[in-house]
């Protein structure tokens, strides 16, 4: 069996392929800042109170452009192993997008990936972020939301869409 960290990268990687990066675990979140690191957009506290249990996280993935990678793994108990992967595009980063290079339109090329990939509908969340939407795949969970200060994309493995929605309501306000 492969490793723990090769496995949430095996569980990431089956999802919607995009440029993404990371930043310290036990960050708090940032009241403001041009390159907002995805563990200032969702800390380890508030990983636990949505997903309801504590998860180990990994060093933050500075994938470069503006874009930051944390992971998140538990194992063992009710359901299994379960995973996360949250990317943060910060404003700058969408800039250099040469397909979506606006934050409406880099939300939505990211929405509609998730959509055409899988062959499923989005379902937006109400009162996260500017926009906000849960895309059900299988077997991940995905979220992505439109923040003030850019776009983050969840991908859950493992959990429900009620924890996904909680995720993605936690990460709704820079």
């Amino acid at each position: 069996m492969p490793p723990p960290r090769a496995l949430l990268k095996l569980a990431c990687a089956a999802t919607v392929s995009t440029i993404l990066p990371a930043a310290p675990v036990t960050a708090q979140k940032a009241a403001t800042s041009a390159t907002t690191p995805c563990a200032m957009v969702l800390t380890a506290d508030e990983v636990k109170a949505a997903v309801g249990a504590a998860m180990q996280g990994y060093p933050p993935d500075d994938r470069g452009r503006g874009n930051t990678e944390c992971e998140w793994i538990l194992r063992g108990g009710p359901g299994g192993v379960k995973t996360l992967s949250v990317s943060f595009h910060d404003l700058d980063g969408i800039k250099l997008s040469p397909v979506a290079p606006t934050p409406d339109g880099f939300y939505e090329m990211l929405v509609k990936a998730a959509e055409d990939s899988t062959s499923t509908r989005r379902e937006p969340i109400a009162g996260a972020g500017l926009h906000a939407a849960f895309v059900p795949t299988s077997p991940q969970t995905l979220a992505i939301v439109h923040r003030a200060d850019g776009v983050v994309r969840i991908v859950a493995n493992g959990m429900t869409k009620a924890q996904t929605i909680a995720l993605a309501k936690a990460v709704a306000t820079p």
